[in-house]
């Protein structure tokens, strides 16, 4: 069970690592087409359920059910530091998107 859960985990994670990687694209060339407001769509929804998850991602608590590996990578095929640091990148390379559009809008 822990290996279909780290398997969906990790598409999930690729799913959503795809959209950060649209929406940086797309607010770079100041194009907004369906894809990306899918992709903004799934970016939003993933923090809705981790945000209501007590910061951390149902998918992880159901792992821990299975094994008693404490490492921050028990849940996903993910090197132990990506894993650990998975919110803090993807949320500064978030942050970098938006000060980039919020630029690009003013000029």
């Amino acid at each position: 069970m822990i290996t279909f859960i780290k398997t969906i985990h990790t598409a999930i994670w690729l799913v959503m690592t795809t959209s950060i990687v649209y929406i940086g694209y797309s607010v770079f060339r100041m194009r907004f087409d369906t894809l990306f407001f899918v992709s903004l769509f799934l970016i939003v929804a993933e923090t809705l359920v981790i945000v209501v998850n007590s910061w951390k991602c149902p998918l992880t608590t159901i792992a821990r059910h299975y094994t008693e590996e404490d490492a921050p990578n028990l849940d996903i095929y993910l090197p132990r530091t990506v894993a650990k640091y998975n919110k803090e990148i993807f949320s500064f390379i978030l942050l970098m998107i938006l000060l980039e559009y919020i630029y690009k809008s003013v000029m």
